[in-house]
C-alpha cells in the first residue's frame, strides 16, 4: 500500500547546489593549474631568452674588440701612409731642387736614389765646372761625396759621382 499519490523519485546523491560548488571548485583548480604552467613555460623561456642574449652579448663584445683592434691597425696604416706620403713629397722636391742644381754646361746621364744617398752619372766639360757647380751644392746636402773622372775622346768627362748621408725616405707598411 501506498501512503502517496505520487510515484517517489531517486533521492541524488549530490544536490544541485553542491554539484555547482564542486563545477566551481574544480573550474578554479583547472584555471589555478593552467595558469601555474603557463608561468611556469614563460619563466623556462624567458631563462633561454636570457642565456641566449648572454651569448649575443659576448659575442657582440667580441667583434666590438676585433673592430676596435681593426681600427687601430688601420690607424696604424694611415699614419705610415702619411708619413711616406710626407717623405716621398719631400723627396720628390729634393730631386726636384737637386735637378735644379744640375747647370747646364753638366750633362746627366743617370741618376740612382736610394736609402743609402744618391749616384750620379753624367758628363761635364771640366772637373773644374762639376767641381764648382754641382760637387759644392751636393756637399751641403751629403756627409760623403766620392767623385771619379773618366776622360773622353773630346776632351770632356764622364764622371761616376757616389755621395751618402742624410737622405732619408720612408718606412715600409707592414700589414
Amino acid at each position: 500500500m501506498g501512503y502517496s499519490f505520487i510515484r517517489p523519485k531517486k533521492k541524488p546523491k549530490i544536490d544541485s547546489e553542491s554539484r555547482m560548488i564542486m563545477l566551481f571548485f574544480l573550474v578554479t583548480i583547472m584555471l589555478i593549474f593552467g595558469f601555474t604552467t603557463y608561468i611556469l613555460l614563460k619563466r623556462q623561456s624567458m631563462q633561454n631568452e636570457i642565456v641566449s642574449m648572454q651569448r649575443e652579448i659576448e659575442s657582440f663584445h667580441a667583434q666590438s674588440r676585433e673592430f676596435k683592434k681593426e681600427i687601430s691597425r688601420i690607424k696604424r696604416l694611415v699614419q705610415k701612409y702619411d708619413t711616406i706620403s710626407i717623405n716621398n713629397t719631400l723627396m720628390k722636391e729634393s730631386i726636384q731642387n737637386l735637378f735644379d742644381l744640375v747647370p747646364d754646361q753638366i750633362t746627366l746621364t743617370k741618376a740612382i736614389l736610394d736609402r743609402n744617398g744618391l749616384v750620379l752619372y753624367g758628363v761635364t766639360p771640366s772637373k773644374d765646372v762639376y767641381n764648382y757647380l754641382l760637387l759644392a751644392p751636393l756637399k751641403s746636402v751629403f756627409q760623403r761625396n766620392v767623385t771619379t773622372f773618366y776622360a773622353l775622346e773630346n776632351g770632356w768627362w764622364r764622371f761616376v759621382s757616389v755621395n751618402e748621408g742624410s737622405i732619408e725616405t720612408g718606412d715600409e707598411v707592414e700589414e
